[in-house]
């Protein structure tokens, strides 16, 4: 029996090798021949471009020995999506890299987009042949992405000169804007004061001021400059209320005037006591006392509420009618 199987065997295997071979050159193997390997490689110089700018699409193949080993056929312009090419290039070379000889095939292109957005370089296609033992290979690339921007200024452009003017001009009519609102804004607000003092009486506003200009219990009180501000506080009523000399006046011309308006003898008198000790306190350069600072503020405080009742004007006695007898 195992005799048979072994005569079996023998059998198969003979018949095998009668069978013709198949012959090698007829099958095109899509695999490089030992020690003849072609490396191919594409890239762009860039995966950003702005929309006015170009990039670089290089395809290179590269192998060891010299130039005419392979043939490389010709093949159509790369597959593009939102490109286009502006122009192309080739090149041979040998270099020799440690001894060893390298032929390099270089196909460049520069592409230009066509709009914002992504762009698409397609695989490319390469045969070529082996003059070696004349059979026909294929290689292929990938796909590259290339992502497009905003356009940039162009070299020499004067435009920017335009926006930075505009944005000057901008800043000025801002500017000028908001201050003359500002503007706007105090005049209505000096207005609204002027209006709203406008209906204050005059006695009213100079109490208030009065309060303001001594402070007779204030422990740091300077009671010569406190006679100098109701001197001038009191000359400041006078004039603006019964239209008399003023500040530059002197104190006899101010109650001269005063005579004349046919005002309350009593009040004539007291404001002549009130400007002549503030008088004599600023020219003797003393200080005074306080107790006479406080009559002085005690009697234009009596005055503007007698002005404010209309008290100051003094009232002619009526004329009696002469009777027969």
């Amino acid at each position: 029996m195992k005799v048979l199987r072994f005569s079996l065997f023998v059998v198969f295997i003979l018949s095998l090798q009668a069978v013709p071979s198949l012959s090698q050159d007829s099958i095109k193997v899509a695999v490089p021949p030992s020690g003849g390997e072609i490396r191919l490689s594409a890239s762009v110089d860039q995966t950003e471009v702005p929309l006015n700018r170009t990039i670089s699409f290089t395809v290179q193949l590269k192998w060891t020995g010299d130039l005419d080993k392979y043939e490389i056929h010709q093949f159509d312009n790369p597959l593009l999506e939102n490109f286009e090419i502006k122009e192309n290039s080739s090149a041979n070379r040998v270099a020799n890299v440690n001894g060893v000889t390298k032929a390099i095939q270089e196909y460049e292109y520069t592409l230009k987009p066509k709009s914002l957005g992504m762009g698409y370089v397609e695989g490319l296609i390469i045969t070529y042949t082996d003059m070696g033992n004349d059979k026909e290979y294929r290689l292929t690339t990938n796909r590259i992405e290339v992502k497009v921007t905003d356009p940039l200024p162009e070299p020499g452009s004067k435009s920017w000169i335009l926006w930075v003017i505009l944005v000057f001009v901008l800043v000025i009519v801002v500017i000028a804007f908001i201050r003359q609102a500002a503007k706007k804004k105090a005049e209505k607000k000096r207005q609204a004061e002027m209006e709203a003092a406008a209906s204050v009486p005059l006695e009213e506003q100079y109490l208030e001021k009065l309060k303001n200009a001594v402070d007779l219990d204030a422990p740091d009180l300077d009671v010569g400059d406190g006679f100098a501000r109701l001197s001038r506080l009191l000359r400041l009523f006078l004039a603006e209320k019964f239209h008399v000399a003023g500040l530059e006046a002197t104190t006899e011309d101010v109650i001269k005037d005063l005579h004349n308006k046919d005002l309350d003898d009593r009040f004539v008198n007291e404001t002549a006591e009130s400007l002549k000790k503030a008088d004599m306190i600023k020219f003797s350069g003393g200080a005074g006392e306080k107790s006479e600072l406080e009559r002085m503020y005690t009697l234009i405080e009596s005055s503007l509420q007698k002005s404010l009742r209309g008290e100051l004007v003094k009232v002619l006695d009526a004329p009696q009618e002469e009777t027969e007898e």
